[in-house]
C-alpha cells in the first residue's frame, strides 16, 4: 500500500533542496539485455560508478531513459533500482510518463517517496497542445497531494508555439512544492526569459536545460546553477571540471572545454 506521507514545503526546505541542484546532471540511460529486457544490474553498476567519480545529480527522462519503450511496470522498476543506488549519495529526480493521468502521477509521487527518490519531474506531452490552464490544474492537483518536491517540464517541437509561456512559469512559481523545471523549449532566448522570471519570483528554483555545457555557459550568466550533461554519461570528470571553472569565475577555461571538446564531439551525433 502507498504511504500517506506528510507534505511540508517551507521556504527553508526548498532552499536546501535547490542548493543541492548544482553542477552536471547525468540522465539515466538504462541498459538492456539481448532479449530487450531491462538490465537493471548493469544500469545500477553504471550509476554507482558515476557517483564514485563525482556525479551528484541524476534524473530519468522521456528520451534518454527510453520511456517510449518501457512499460509502466518497467518504469517503476527502473525508478526503484536507481533510487536504491543514489539514496544518501546523490540527488535523484524521477520522472512520470507522458500518458499518465493526474491521479496516476499522484500515486507515483507516493511510490517515489517510498523508494527514496528526492524529486519527481512531471512530464507533460506538449505535442498534444494542451492549454496552459489545463497544465496548471494538472500540476496544482499533484502538488497538493505530493509528499515530494516537484519539477515541471516544457517542450517545443516543430508546429508548437514555443512550449511553456513565462506567464505559466510565474503561476508554477506560486506553488511551493515546485523547486525547478526542465526546459526543452530553448537553450538561449527562452532560457534567459525563464531565468528572469525566476529572479523576479525571488525564491529558490532551478531551471535546467536539456543537455549541453554550451547552453549552461550562457544560462550561468543569468542564474542557472545546474545542467543536464550528455557528456557526463561517458566523461563525468570533464563536466565536473567545466562546472568547477565556472564556480571559480574561470570562464575562459570553461569556454575552452566547450569549443575544443563538446562542440566537436556533438557533431559526431
Amino acid at each position: 500500500p502507498l504511504l500517506n506521507l506528510p507534505t511540508n514545503f517551507s521556504s527553508t526546505n526548498n532552499q536546501a533542496i535547490v542548493a543541492r541542484l548544482r553542477g552536471p546532471l547525468v540522465p539515466v540511460m538504462p541498459a538492456f539485455g539481448p532479449n530487450e529486457a531491462l538490465d537493471l544490474a548493469s544500469t545500477c553498476r553504471w550509476v554507482d560508478s558515476l557517483i564514485d567519480r563525482g556525479i551528484r545529480l541524476f534524473w530519468t527522462t522521456y528520451g534518454t531513459s527510453h520511456f517510449m519503450t518501457l512499460s509502466d511496470e518497467e518504469l517503476m522498476e527502473l525508478t526503484r533500482a536507481v533510487a536504491a543506488v543514489t539514496r544518501g549519495r546523490a540527488t535523484f529526480i524521477a520522472s512520470t510518463a507522458f500518458h499518465w493521468s493526474t491521479q496516476r502521477c499522484i500515486e507515483f509521487t507516493q511510490f517515489a517517496a517510498e523508494c527514496g527518490v528526492d524529486i519527481v519531474k512531471l512530464q507533460v506531452d506538449w505535442r498534444w497542445l494542451p492549454s496552459e490552464d489545463l497544465v496548471f490544474e494538472h500540476y496544482r492537483k499533484i502538488a497538493e497531494a505530493s509528499p515530494l518536491p516537484l519539477f515541471a517540464y516544457t517542450l517545443a517541437q516543430p508546429g508548437l508555439t514555443g512550449g511553456m509561456s513565462v506567464r505559466l512559469l510565474e503561476r508554477i512559481l506560486e506553488l511551493p512544492q515546485f523547486v525547478g523545471f526542465k526546459n526543452d523549449t530553448g537553450d538561449f532566448y527562452e532560457q534567459t526569459a525563464y531565468l528572469a522570471a525566476i529572479r523576479k519570483g525571488g525564491r529558490p528554483f532551478a531551471a535546467m536545460t536539456g543537455g549541453s555545457m554550451e547552453s549552461f555557459l550562457h544560462g550561468h550568466e543569468f542564474g542557472a546553477t545546474a545542467f543536464a550533461a550528455a557528456l557526463g554519461m561517458i566523461a563525468p570528470e570533464l563536466t565536473l571540471r567545466f562546472a568547477d571553472h565556472l564556480d571559480k569565475g574561470e570562464r575562459e577555461a570553461a569556454l575552452q572545454i566547450v569549443r575544443e571538446i563538446e562542440q566537436p564531439t556533438s557533431r559526431l551525433f
